[in-house]
């Protein structure tokens, strides 16, 4: 059985939740659509405008019969600052956004001692990014990595790409070394989590992000670029990780078995795919086999490309239209929208803002340990309490 407190912290959650994908809603509206009493919802809307997390926004039309306006509401943009970043062999991005999950700084560089550790990479970048973190006031960090990361705990359980294959505690070192409370996910599902904050309320239910990047294979081969793929996977207006949290990892299905990389073409081949119009055609087509059978396996209604696939849009659009409608046994034809990312090299870095406002603007579970939603902000001193100003 759950205890009040349980019930309470539950309900300011969802009204909080409700506050921030429903911007301009109406208390009336919050009742309705929430199930809570009158009371309960001018109370906790009350307790969040207290702290200058919620804000008045302006007053609606009233019904023809007359009476009272409905006054609107919505979270702060400026209740906080998260910084989100992307780590890679060589270089990092960094974006600061707010809690509408709107990009205010962009910053990316390379790094500076390719041969350190992964903390000591994260160190590096957030002294040269302290004067930005400053100014925003940042209140939390999140970081976009290659690798099967388990986000709940904070571990990364193996990365290829930084020579990792036990489990290391990432978070909770990042966190002791900085100050900070930080976040980690695999980098195509932040990417998710990017494109689902941006939808607020109108998230699409079955959808997949395409991330494509050029990278180091791997720690071990420095200068040998590569393409890398990953994917990302949002069933039922959720990120799917799967049981291990390796969802989304990617091979071929045309790769060979002893072969090196993800495709059926070798790895150096690919770090020059630019400048081969034969090799491009190729490998467009062979991701493109590969998808269209998740997209009609999983139903689903939209796939987003981001990263170095974006510069080839005319032809992998086609392509993937061609290839799902091929593998589709049926007269009629598939629907599902094809889009690509305008984010560019900054999406794994906005996407993981975007799973901190997630967790930030969660609703907790009774048998879960992780914080979310109100009791998260209770328990990190780093948001601001207007109360405390």
């Amino acid at each position: 059985m759950a205890t009040q407190n349980q019930i309470n912290n539950i309900n300011m959650s969802r009204v909080l939740r409700f506050l921030w994908i429903n911007r301009g809603c109406s208390r009336a509206r919050m009742c309705r659509d929430l199930g809570l009493n009158k009371s309960t919802i001018t109370k906790n809307v009350q307790i969040l405008m207290d702290r200058g997390i919620a804000e008045e926004i302006k007053e609606g039309n009233s019904s023809p019969l007359g009476g009272r306006r409905p006054v609107s509401l919505g979270v702060r943009q400026d209740f906080c600052y998260i910084l989100g970043m992307e780590i890679q062999t060589e270089f990092y991005h960094a974006v600061i956004s707010n809690a509408r999950g709107q990009i205010v700084f962009t910053r990316s560089n390379r790094l500076q001692k390719p041969d350190s550790s992964l903390l000591d990479h994260f160190l590096n970048a957030l002294e040269e990014l302290k004067p930005s973190m400053e100014e925003y006031k940042v209140s939390g960090i999140a970081l976009g990595l290659p690798g099967v990361i388990d986000s709940n705990k904070g571990i990364i359980c193996y990365s290829m790409a930084f020579g990792i294959q036990d489990p290391l505690s990432f978070a909770r070192s990042a966190e002791e070394a900085s100050g900070y409370p930080v976040f980690i996910e695999n980098d195509a599902n932040c990417c998710c989590w990017g494109d689902l904050a941006g939808q607020k309320a109108s998230r699409v239910e079955n959808s997949l992000f395409l991330l494509s990047e050029f990278r180091d294979v791997d720690v071990y081969s420095p200068g040998l670029q590569s393409l890398a793929l990953g994917i990302g996977l949002v069933l039922g207006g959720q990120v799917h990780s799967g049981k291990d949290y390796s969802a989304g990892e990617f091979t071929s299905v045309l790769k060979e078995r002893n072969g090196a990389g993800q495709f059926s073409t070798e790895p150096e081949e690919l770090g020059d795919l630019r400048n081969n119009p034969e090799v491009v055609i190729r490998i467009v087509h062979e991701i493109s086999r590969n998808i269209s059978s998740l997209v009609n396996v999983l139903n689903l209604s939209r796939v987003v490309v981001g990263g170095v696939l974006c510069e080839f849009k005319t032809m992998v659009g086609e392509q993937l239209r061609v290839c799902i409608n091929e593998s589709w046994p049926y007269a009629n034809p598939v629907e599902c929208q094809i889009e690509f990312s305008e984010l560019g090299e900054s999406m794994v870095a906005y996407g993981a803002t975007g799973y901190f406002l997630e967790q930030l603007f969660g609703l907790p579970e009774l048998e879960d340990r992780k914080d979310r939603g109100w009791q998260f902000i209770l328990s990190h001193p780093l948001l601001p309490d207007k109360n405390k100003l």
